[in-house]
């Protein structure tokens, strides 16, 4: 429960849907103070622009280069847990460095992993940029497929394995960041800084045919000339639960922007509540900024949207739908809590792995971490403050508790039945 914390973690992205929801809000709150400024101008009055009330970031032009002419780079996105290999060859789980002599992690065995040569496919990541500056520390970054039931990963033969998706180089200077990211996307590759000093290498082709010389495995990435054909050619992938989702690396002014779209059976609540409001508005005309916005962008949003509340056929039953139930009356939705817990479960290595290390007197540590971790997580949508938050922070609480329990339980008794 001591091991050493990852500082070199893959950083976390945000929902599309909801980023879409943003840009749009955005544009129609520039596009009213546009319209006072100049009517102010025009009568002589003060206006509203200043230095926090600015008209950037919100034109109609930046809003439909962002949705009509950004290329995009798409791979599934893949339900499992982020796992980074170091050059050198150290484990990187998404919160914890694995243990050099762990022999498996989330229940999958690391031989395979531990025996890939990734150092070969970094030096030529790196050498891509043709700049002086090497990177202080480097990672490849891939899913590991420890969910090996869900969706097509069994017969794909992707069950347990670990798949690459992207590179973290870190650099002792802001400017030798900025000088391999400049360096390596003009080589082809996909890049954004990720703080001061670290590259985000993204997946794409450039980057996908680098790992597969050094016989690294590489999610597959689709190149696609616009986000509203993306969303548009992709839907009926979406609504057919082929998988979990899609990730999504927007390329705009050299620089990548990475976002994730989930299909309906992951709880996303704050993203279909941003979408429905923004289909009304629109539909209502926006206060006469809806017909400023492209048709394409108003398709998608009809697109996000309609993904967003695709009936989720793991709910149904196989014969009738099944009975009404009252709600249980949670500040945040208990969907969303369970999404959550299992989206923490995968930070970390496997409780059993714990139990079997500490027993019961790990429980409560175990309890602690994870809920901090549940309460993190930006898809959770906690209410912002009052008694709607300490109700939110008390469900999730006893939740993960209760989870953490059951789970030890039922550990307890797999133990009793080996002996």
């Amino acid at each position: 429960m001591d091991a050493e914390q990852n500082t070199l973690g893959w950083p976390s992205i945000e929902q599309l849907p909801r980023v879409v929801c943003s840009k749009m809000a955005r544009f129609f709150e520039v596009a009213e103070l546009a319209a006072t400024a100049i009517q102010r101008r025009h009568r002589g009055q003060p206006s509203p622009l200043t230095e926090g009330n600015t008209l950037l970031g919100g034109s109609r032009h930046t809003l439909h280069h962002w949705c009509m002419s950004s290329p995009v780079t798409a791979g599934e996105k893949y339900d499992g847990t982020n796992l980074g290999k170091l050059r050198g060859g150290t484990l990187l789980g998404r919160r914890l460095v694995i243990e050099p002599t762990a022999t498996t992690y989330q229940r999958c065995n690391l031989t395979s992993l531990r025996a890939l040569n990734v150092d070969a496919a970094i030096d030529e990541l790196v050498s891509m940029a043709g700049g002086e500056h090497a990177p202080q520390r480097t990672a490849i970054y891939g899913e590991l497929m420890c969910n090996s039931v869900l969706y097509h990963y069994e017969a794909s033969g992707l069950a347990k394995s670990w798949q690459a998706f992207g590179a973290l180089l870190e650099f002792d200077s802001e400017s030798a960041a900025g000088a391999y990211a400049t360096g390596s996307s003009t080589a082809g590759l996909l890049c954004s800084l990720s703080g001061d000093r670290t590259v985000r290498v993204c997946n794409n082709a450039t980057f996908g045919e680098v790992l597969t010389r050094h016989r690294v495995p590489v999610i597959a990435a689709t190149s696609f000339g616009s986000l509203c054909e993306t969303v548009a050619s992709q839907r009926g992938w979406m609504t057919a639960e082929r998988g979990e989702g899609l990730v999504m690396n927007v390329r705009r002014s050299g620089k990548a922007s990475t976002y994730k779209w989930k299909i309906s059976r992951e709880p996303q609540p704050s993203a279909v509540k941003e979408l429905s409001e923004l289909l009304e508005a629109l539909a209502d005309g926006a206060g006469g900024k809806g017909p400023l916005v492209d048709r394409s962008i108003h398709e998608m949003v009809r697109h996000l949207h309609s993904v967003s509340t695709h009936v989720d056929s793991s709910t149904l039953a196989p014969a009738a739908a099944k009975p009404q139930q009252k709600a249980a009356k949670h500040a945040v939705d208990k969907a969303a809590i369970d999404q959550a817990i299992a989206s923490a479960l995968t930070k970390f290595d496997a409780l059993e792995t714990t139990f079997e290390a500490e027993g019961k007197q790990s429980l409560n540590q175990l309890s602690e971490l994870l809920c901090a971790e549940v309460l993190s997580d930006a898809d959770l949508a906690l209410p912002t403050g009052g008694d709607d938050k300490e109700a939110a922070v008390r469900a999730v609480g006893v939740s993960v508790k209760r989870y953490v329990g059951q789970a030890y339980s039922a550990w307890c008794k797999t133990q009793q039945g080996a002996r």
